[in-house]
């Protein structure tokens, strides 16, 4: 009972201290543009990419499917909204196969990458009937802290991991934006790889084996080439952002 009292004054004291002839009108009819106070928006993604090796360090290099989650931040740059800042950190699984078709004596190399794109995003178009697109020109620093290379032959399914790739990769990057309605959008990228990630240690380790059997690549195909030969990663990923 005493609390309803104490409301009850509070709520009185609240009406007398407002001038004569002014009432609050409620939050939602007060002048406030909830579109301005928004200025950034953060939120989770779901990648499916195409990815493949590009150079001469691997013949018969063929495209391998992956996939990646992370998170994403937009921000605006400006008060039209139509330039942001938009940067992500993912988790991407990529890599590359080798051979022919119906060929099952070659490997699958796979890499674990965690990545941090960032974005300038730039808005193509605007209107009430279209939902928003917007063009995505930035780059990428990745650093490698898994890879593998998975056997297609002989004793199936064995693995040896460890592969001396560089850790550190770069990509400048393309894409598009486009938001589907209710927080969701989907995103378009294309990424190719700076640095030759390759290194001699592929060849050291064929031709002169450890003791340990990771890294004995003496059973490999294809046959690793020296360090003059060089490896890059190209992706084309397809984003769902909600």
């Amino acid at each position: 009972m005493k609390y309803t009292a104490l409301i009850f004054c509070l709520w009185n004291l609240a009406l007398f201290a407002q001038p004569e002839g002014e009432i609050e009108a409620p939050l939602q009819q007060q002048n406030v543009n909830t579109d301005e106070i928004l200025k950034t928006k953060l939120g989770v993604k779901f990648t499916m990419g195409g990815h493949r090796f590009l150079g001469t360090a691997f013949d018969n290099s063929r495209p391998a499917y992956g996939f990646g989650a992370g998170i994403y931040n937009i921000v605006d740059l400006n008060k039209s909204k139509n330039l942001k800042l938009h940067w992500e950190m993912n988790l991407t699984f990529k890599g590359s196969k080798f051979g022919k078709t119906n060929d099952t004596s070659f490997s699958k190399i796979s890499l674990a990458y965690l990545e941090l794109p960032v974005y300038f995003s730039v808005e193509l178009y605007n209107n009430p009937k279209k939902q928003p697109m917007h063009l995505l020109l930035g780059g990428q620093f990745g650093y490698l802290f898994r890879s593998s290379i998975n056997k297609s032959y002989g004793k199936f399914g064995e693995v040896k991991t460890d592969l001396p790739f560089k850790k550190i990769d770069l990509a400048p990057a393309i894409g598009i934006r486009k938001e589907i309605g209710n927080g969701m959008s989907f995103q378009l990228c294309a990424k190719l790889g700076m640095r030759n990630i390759y290194t001699s240690v592929f060849k050291e380790r064929t031709d002169n084996p450890s003791s340990v059997s990771n890294y004995d690549y003496r059973d490999l195909t294809p046959r690793f080439k020296d360090g003059t030969h060089s490896v890059r990663n190209m992706s084309i990923e397809l984003s769902f952002m909600f």
